[in-house]
């Protein structure tokens, strides 16, 4: 195919005068072609002109068709002249038949042009890729009219776009309403060493208010039992609390101590009981041996070694 090219490209350039030396010639590889197919040209050179460098300009092909990767091949000799061929990939975009050329060819050397010439025109016909089968395509409508005034849209897209960033804000806020996790109470014995310790405080037994004293006493050690045994002592009365304290606490000072406190409590608070002046040592008394029971408990006992003394 190649020997075919150029015995043609040949044939036109002896046909154009022997006198001349350096000759151009244009010819296509498919002289029909679809939309959209690339079509290679080969531009063929031949001079005995010296020149380090070859420029072909194709001109615009405006909206019929766009060159693409201009290629040349490695030059070779014949009986004295240098042939240069140059291959220019195009791409037509309408149907019909095209007249390509004819292409500005400059010989330069060392940036200078040392001669000029223009090749021979070609003719390509471009078919298109539809078929007499593909008559159900139309062409493009025009957009379709819409009534009224689009400023009335305004609104709804308004509310659109400020609907998504009011729940945003709204969520926001309740986040910030949100109060924090409070931290965890603290341990049962450690939570009633500091009641307890605040209500000897406040010298309610030294002034005289000892009723009061005893209505703050009575829930400090309700809700102590409440936690630890597990049982509502807030529903019940000083005996079925001391039943429930006795199933479930085996030591009988714990028990002791619990049954003083409530049992005066509801002496000063029921029958009008008024304890002496000793009253409030033996009250703070009591208090400090029940949490040292609770304390004692709490204490890790060392284990007993297993060792005899004489090993």
């Amino acid at each position: 195919m190649n020997r075919c090219w150029m015995a043609a490209a040949l044939m036109f350039m002896v046909s154009l005068g022997l006198e001349a030396r350096t000759q151009a010639s244009l010819s296509a590889s498919s002289t029909e072609a679809s939309v959209g197919d690339p079509v290679m040209l080969r531009v063929i050179v031949q001079t005995d002109k010296p020149h380090d460098r070859i420029r072909v300009e194709t001109g615009s092909g405006g909206d019929v068709w766009e060159e693409t990767s201009p290629r040349q091949v490695k030059s070779r000799e014949l009986d004295g002249l240098l042939l240069r061929e140059i291959h220019i990939t195009l791409a037509f975009f309408r149907t019909g038949s095209h007249r390509i050329g004819p292409f500005r060819i400059t010989l330069e050397k060392n940036s200078l042009p040392v001669e000029e010439i223009a090749t021979n025109m070609t003719e390509v016909h471009i078919v298109s890729v539809l078929t007499e089968k593909d008559n159900d395509i139309a062409d493009i409508k025009p957009p379709i009219p819409i009534r009224g005034n689009p400023l009335r849209l305004l609104p709804w897209i308004a509310g659109l776009v400020l609907l998504p960033l009011g729940l945003i804000l709204l969520l926001a806020w309740l986040r910030r309403r949100r109060p924090s996790a409070s931290p965890p109470p603290p341990h049962p014995l450690e939570e009633l060493e500091q009641e307890l310790a605040r209500l000897m405080g406040l010298g309610l037994f030294s002034r005289g208010r000892v009723k009061e004293f005893c209505l703050r006493l009575t829930p400090v050690l309700k809700r102590f039992l409440n936690r630890v045994y597990h049982f509502n002592a807030g529903e019940m009365t000083t005996r079925e609390t001391l039943l429930h304290l006795a199933r479930n606490e085996e030591d009988a000072q714990i028990r002791e101590h619990l049954a003083l406190l409530l049992n005066l409590s509801d002496r000063v608070k029921f029958a009008r009981f008024q304890p002496g002046p000793a009253g409030e040592a033996q009250l703070a008394h009591h208090i400090r041996d029940l949490i040292s029971r609770y304390r004692e408990r709490q204490t890790p006992q060392p284990e007993e070694s297993s060792v005899s003394p004489g090993a």
